[in-house]
């Protein structure tokens, strides 16, 4: 008989253990859920697939494709493409700052920033990079080398400021509803322009349409 109750207060003993066990697992728990409109509050914390996870909890595994690394927390993105890294076509992540730096020939696709809070891109190769298209977040863009960009489309409102520097180093450079648009393009760095135009006038460097761009050079081309 003592041989019995030994052996029903250890399974007792057992099963306590594996519930005590059991409670101690990470699970996610409902207390822990967040959203745009419902963010964290503990400054510790931040918002990855709706929980709260601790922000050194967060890793290179959990960056928005095509990030080469990023911080989540404060949705910063770096994309890095290369000769040894070639990226194709890609989007900046919707929300997302991102800094882009393409360096070799054919290695960035097509570049598309509509959903992006700013993107600040590099070309610095020949052929690197294809078309760009930018939205209502402010854009960035320096193409500097003989042919390094395609056509470049600020199709929103957010600024736009481009850098051509090199033989034909962009393609068609269109801003016309942007706050505040910049083009440097000196004769044979560029094709067509288009910039804002207000009160009939156009916000170019000589006031005419074709030239390029300049945001200072007539009252309201700046509303950012």
């Amino acid at each position: 008989m003592r041989g019995v109750v030994a052996g029903f207060a250890l399974g007792v003993v057992a099963t306590a253990i594996a519930i005590a066990s059991s409670c101690t697992v990470d699970r996610k728990s409902e207390g822990f859920a967040c959203s745009d409109a419902n963010p964290c509050q503990d400054n510790d914390r931040t918002c990855v697939d709706g929980f709260c996870v601790l922000k050194d909890s967060t890793d290179a595994n959990q960056c928005p494709s095509p990030c080469t690394s990023c911080d989540v927390a404060n949705k910063q993105c770096t994309i890095t493409c290369s000769n040894n890294h070639h990226c194709g076509g890609f989007s900046c992540p919707t929300g997302y700052t991102c800094n882009i730096q393409c360096s070799g020939n054919n290695v960035c696709g097509s570049i598309n920033c509509n959903n992006a809070q700013a993107c600040f891109i590099t070309c610095d190769t020949t052929n690197a990079c294809d078309s760009i298209t930018c939205g209502d977040g402010a854009c960035m863009i320096s193409c500097i080398a003989n042919g390094a960009c395609g056509s470049i489309n600020c199709n929103g409102t957010g600024a736009c400021s481009v850098g051509c520097a090199g033989s034909m180093a962009c393609g068609s450079v269109q801003c016309p509803d942007s706050c505040k648009c910049d083009v440097q393009c000196m004769a044979g760095q560029c094709g067509s322009i288009s910039c804002p135009v207000i009160g009939g006038t156009p916000c170019t460097t000589t006031g005419v349409a074709g030239a390029p761009c300049d945001s200072t050079n007539h009252t309201g081309c700046q509303s950012c």
